[in-house]
């Protein structure tokens, strides 16, 4: 992936769009339907949600992360180098996975690996979410943002 030091800001969001994407602060939920912000179970269900930043750091395009939970709590996803499946406690708001079982593929990257593993500690992390139009943004307990998908 090309460094954007050497390009145009728009130069470098053509080149790399994931980025245009870039994470921020979860909005705010006002219960308004209005502002598009939702603790909704149904607005987080049954999509794939490809994670952007896993506690701060971009993901890179294509890392083969994913997640898709479905209305009764049945969870997958990918984590670049292995597959997990288990189950999450849903509710308005509220999200948090049972202990994951993950396949034990061997990726040889070990920037890849530790990827994996921030993936799965953010997952494990996660207590919450807030979801809009943007996204979607696991948090932890103390409120501090996990992950944030897309």
């Amino acid at each position: 992936m090309p460094s954007c030091l050497s390009f145009s800001f728009a130069a470098c969001l053509a080149l790399q769009p994931a980025l245009a994407l870039a994470c921020g602060p979860p909005p705010i939920f006002d219960g308004g339907p209005e502002s598009g912000v939702s603790v909704s179970v149904g607005r987080v269900t049954d999509v794939i949600w490809v994670p952007l930043e896993i506690d701060g750091v971009l993901v890179p395009e294509g890392a083969g992360l994913s997640l898709q939970v479905s209305f009764d709590g049945k969870v997958e996803g990918t984590t670049g180098c292995n597959r997990f499946t288990g189950t999450a406690d849903l509710d308005a708001g509220w999200m948090q996975f049972s202990p994951l079982a993950v396949t034990e593929m061997a990726c040889l990257d070990p920037e890849r690996m530790a990827r994996e593993a921030a993936w799965l500690k953010a997952l494990a992390d996660a207590r919450g979410f807030v979801a809009s139009p943007e996204g979607m943004w696991l948090r932890r307990e103390d409120g501090s943002v996990a992950a944030c998908l897309w």
